[in-house]
C-alpha cells in the first residue's frame, strides 16, 4: 500500500456547518488548518479571516463517515488589529482532542520552525485543500490535497499591499509552471486557490536515517495574489510566545 504524504496527517480541512439553521445542508469546504503541539498543549492553527463573518463553533473538521469535530468558541487572533498577520490559534482539549488524535497527528513542537529564516535558495511546500477539489458523492466527500513546491522571493511594493517581510513571506506561484502542454493536453494549474488559506508552508530537511526526511512547519498561507504571481504567508515564528 502506498504511504501517504507525511504532512497530510497534520493537515485538516475546515468546513462550515452552522449549529442552527432552518434548512439542513451538507458541510461546505471553507479552509485548511494545521494541528500542532506546543510545549504542553494541543492547537489548531489557521487563518483569522476564516472567522470574519462566522462563529468558530459553526466550523468543523471531518474525522470519518458521519463524524466531525466542532471547533470551540474560544479562538485567539494573533495581532488582531494587524491584517497582515491573519493567524488564528485554537486550543483543543478533552473530547475534541481525543477524536482528532484518533484520525490525525499533532505536529511535535520540535518540528515547528520557530527560528527559521526564509532563504530564496531553499524549496518550500505549500500544502492544503482547495475547495473546488472537494466534491460530495451522496453522503461522502471525495477530497484531494494540493501541494506545490516553490521558492520564496521578495517583491517590490510588498509593503504597499499591507504586508511586511518581518512577519510575512511571499512564495512564487505560477499556474503555467504546474500545467501540462502536450499536443493532447493543454492543462493549466489551479487559478482558484480558495480553501488553501490556513494550510502549511513546509520545509523538508534530511533526517538522521539514510534517505529520510523531516518536515518543518515554517509558515501558514493567508492570501493569494495570482495577478502578481505569488502567495502570501505568515511566518510561524509569531506563534512562539503563545505555544512555549
Amino acid at each position: 500500500m502506498e504511504e501517504e504524504f507525511p504532512i497530510l496527517k497534520h493537515t485538516v480541512q475546515l468546513y462550515y456547518a452552522p449549529t442552527s439553521t432552518k434548512t439542513s445542508h451538507h458541510p461546505i469546504p471553507l479552509a485548511s488548518g494545521v494541528l500542532i503541539k506546543g510545549k504542553s498543549k494541543h492547537y489548531l492553527v489557521t487563518c483569522k479571516h476564516v472567522f470574519d463573518e462566522i462563529n468558530a463553533e459553526d466550523v468543523v473538521t471531518l474525522t470519518s463517515m458521519g463524524f466531525a469535530v466542532r471547533l470551540p468558541a474560544e479562538v485567539y487572533f494573533l495581532n488582531e488589529g494587524d491584517t497582515s498577520v491573519d493567524m488564528a490559534l485554537i486550543e483543543l482539549k478533552s473530547n475534541r482532542l481525543s477524536e482528532l488524535k484518533s484520525h490525525y497527528a499533532f505536529l511535535p513542537y520540535k518540528y515547528i520552525g520557530l527560528t527559521h529564516d526564509f532563504d530564496p535558495e531553499l524549496f518550500y511546500m505549500m500544502f492544503g485543500f482547495i475547495s473546488k477539489q472537494t466534491t460530495l458523492f451522496e453522503t461522502a466527500f471525495k477530497v484531494e490535497t494540493f501541494g506545490y513546491l516553490t521558492n520564496c522571493r521578495e517583491y517590490k511594493n510588498f509593503q504597499k499591499l499591507g504586508f511586511d517581510y518581518t512577519r510575512n513571506v511571499s512564495l512564487e506561484y505560477n499556474v503555467r509552471k504546474q500545467g501540462s502542454f502536450t499536443d493532447e493536453n493543454r492543462y493549466i494549474g489551479f487559478r482558484n486557490l480558495k480553501g488553501l488559506s490556513g494550510g502549511g508552508i513546509w520545509l523538508s530537511v534530511a533526517g538522521k536515517k539514510p534517505d529520510s526526511y523531516n518536515y518543518i512547519l515554517v509558515g501558514i498561507m493567508i492570501e493569494e495574489r495570482q495577478e502578481r504571481g505569488f502567495v502570501i504567508g505568515t511566518k510561524i515564528n509569531l506563534l512562539k510566545p503563545f505555544i512555549t
